[in-house]
């Protein structure tokens, strides 16, 4: 399990395809997680206000998302702004990546490292850890 406490850490997720949410909801879940997934940045912000999770990942580069403006109102939301917030995409998305780091993305990650793993990169982002080198992009 990736934390220690009783309660289970959550997780809340911006991503809008079905078949990546689910992959997501899984793995999470399988290793102690709660997780809540959201498909818009009005729906994210209202979640993340009334249950405040642990941490936020958010899918960058889906065309149907507002995933920059979604990172940027956590960051301008007061008892937000401090959340560790994950943002994973496409390798080639060189533009979404950088656009990810500047909107305020704790850290950012491709679409491999964060399939391949997510339960560490997870316990990484919580307890502030540093991600192996080839993790981020």
């Amino acid at each position: 399990m990736a934390h220690t406490n009783n309660e289970p850490t959550s997780i809340l997720v911006l991503v809008d395809d079905l078949m990546l949410a689910t992959r997501i909801e899984n793995t999470l879940r399988a290793s102690g997680y709660t997780v809540r997934i959201v498909p818009t940045t009005v729906e994210l912000l209202a979640t993340a206000r009334a249950s405040v999770p642990s941490a936020i990942i958010v899918r960058f580069g889906a065309p149907f998302l507002d995933w920059e403006g979604a990172i940027r109102a956590v960051r301008d939301e007061p008892s937000l702004a401090a959340m560790p917030l994950l943002a994973f995409g496409p390798h080639v998305e060189t533009e979404s990546r950088a656009a990810a780091r500047a909107a305020g993305a704790t850290r950012v990650v491709t679409n491999g490292a964060f399939f391949n793993g997510m339960p560490r990169i997870v316990a990484a982002l919580l307890s502030d850890a540093a991600l192996l080198e080839e993790d981020e992009a």
